[in-house]
């Protein structure tokens, strides 16, 4: 229907309710993304019929608002940050990501669903909604906080991974090469973060000596971004690749700041018509072009399987950073309460479920994002009540085993030194050499049975072996980068957690 009205009409009228439903969302102390979603379910054909997903106004609004999302992200996320949180992050982080991880994806495939659904259910309940989060710490003076900050931190690093296998899934969807996919992404991640930083640099100073002011320089930044997004689709890589590494190379610059300030409107404007889009397309099936409701039972399932991932991410937070916290210096009570902020999901949830949908049969497509929806609203109503019984939290937990023996209080935090900064700066290179390792050797894996190597397990041999191969040095610096930092801590060089 709303191809038969003014396009305008449409915009207005879906800003309109939009608007309406945040405002109702937001008064009950709810997230107004929540808001958004419910606006495109109720305009969408599964009641009004207004919207309908696959229309070029909705399609190329969507679009848009994916693009100006991952764009702001990239100027936001900045490594910077998260350096400074020091390995204490980066530990939590990867342990709490791969004990969620692993958890749900075993428990999607107990229930019978394929691998690409259990490892979008995988990837969805890593991504905790740093808006959500972020305003939640403001708005209760908790930023100059250790544990704050901590928890942000790791919520940078979520977001950073989530993106590359956002990029990865959307690319994977349009290319037959998985190898060669992975080696040109990298590749093009690799030039394109350099490219914009180094002529982003020049235009800088170029605006800077001639006065520009800051919105000329915003309208650069979103060309620079849409000219790298435009490139990577025609590698035959997600145009997502190109936004967010234009926004990350942006946030390097000076003036990464005031371009994110000037599109914070730009952002929140096309973020509505993202969300409401995705709001229509539940439950509708595009091959068929109408709306296909589960059954009751189908129904009753998916409300329980998502209630039953809620829970599971609240506990396996708990239990993560209860058993390895100590090891990091933390209290249990500091332990509690990152992993209690570590519960809203959030946007990228949503964006994950829509980069999978081309890949999935019609019936899990329906699953996985109606499973979205339910998880995002399920942690977020937990969100609040966790929070206020965080004392019965600490409680709980202390009663889990730990690695190491409990801390009773925060010890006090020293300053890098440019030893201790060589270290750290040796650890994470090769870090991301061993994840970028272990990205590939998955697609070169399905790409080795055309050697036609007659060896029982032949491809998983060879897989094996050359990522052993091409990562023992990698893993062996990056031990050793961690030994000696470990020992600089141990005599008295901490490696900070900024306050």
């Amino acid at each position: 229907m709303a191809g038969e009205i003014l396009p305008i009409t449409t915009v207005g009228i879906v800003l309109g309710f939009g608007l309406v439903m945040s405002i109702l969302f937001r008064r009950i102390g709810q997230n107004p993304v929540l808001g958004f979603i419910l606006s495109g379910f109720i305009l969408g054909p599964f009641i009004l019929g207004f919207l309908v997903p696959g229309d070029i106004l909705v399609e190329s609004f969507s679009e848009l608002g994916l693009f100006v999302l991952l764009f702001y992200l990239g100027i936001e996320l900045s490594f910077k940050d998260f350096v400074k949180a020091g390995i204490p992050t980066l530990g939590l982080a990867l342990v709490d990501m791969v004990f969620l991880g692993v958890a749900a994806f075993a428990v999607s495939l107990f229930f019978g669903f394929s691998l690409l659904f259990s490892a979008a259910i995988g990837l969805m309940l890593l991504s905790t909604s740093s808006a959500i989060v972020g305003k939640f710490i403001i708005d209760r003076g908790l930023i100059r906080q250790q544990t704050t900050q901590m928890s942000m931190a790791i919520l940078i690093l979520q977001d950073f991974i989530g993106i590359l296998m956002l990029v990865l899934i959307s690319s994977i969807s349009s290319s037959g090469s998985a190898l060669s996919l992975g080696l040109t992404a990298l590749v093009f991640a690799v030039v394109s973060f350099y490219a914009v930083h180094r002529i982003s640099g020049f235009v800088e100073k170029f605006f800077e000596k001639h006065n520009l002011s800051s919105a000329e320089l915003t309208i650069y930044a979103l060309c620079i971004g849409l000219i790298v997004a435009t490139l990577g689709g025609f590698l035959g890589l997600s145009s997502a690749l190109g936004a967010y590494f234009a926004g990350f190379a942006l946030s390097e610059l000076k003036a990464g700041e005031k371009v994110k300030k000037q599109i914070d409107f730009l952002r929140d404007f096309f973020i509505l018509f993202f969300f409401v889009a995705f709001g229509a397309s539940l439950f509708f099936n595009k091959n068929l072009g109408q709306v296909m409701l589960p059954d009751s039972s189908q129904l009753l399932f998916i409300i329980l399987f998502s209630f039953l991932l809620s829970v599971l991410s609240i506990i396996l937070h708990a239990i993560s950073l209860t058993i390895f916290g100590p090891i990091f210096s933390l209290t249990n009570r500091a332990s509690s309460e990152i992993a209690i902020f570590l519960t809203p999901l959030g946007e990228f949830v949503i964006i994950i479920s829509i980069a999978m949908v081309p890949l999935l049969s019609a019936s899990e497509a329906s699953t996985l994002t109606a499973t979205a929806f339910l998880i995002i609203l399920m942690t977020l109503f937990m969100f609040l009540p966790l929070y206020k019984r965080i004392d019965l939290h600490d409680k709980i937990t202390s009663y889990i085993p730990a690695l190491a023996p409990r801390i009773q209080r925060e010890a006090p935090v020293m300053q890098h030194n440019p030893e201790s900064l060589k270290h750290l700066h040796d650890f994470g290179v090769n870090l991301i050499l061993i994840l970028c390792l272990i990205w590939i050797t998955p697609m070169l894996y399905f790409a080795i049975p055309g050697l036609g190597i007659p060896v029982p397990y032949g491809r998983v041999i060879v897989a094996v072996a050359l990522f052993t191969f091409m990562a023992v040095v990698p893993v062996f610096r990056c031990a050793r980068a961690l030994r000696k930092m470990l020992s600089m801590s141990a005599t008295g060089y901490k490696v900070p957690v900024q306050g």
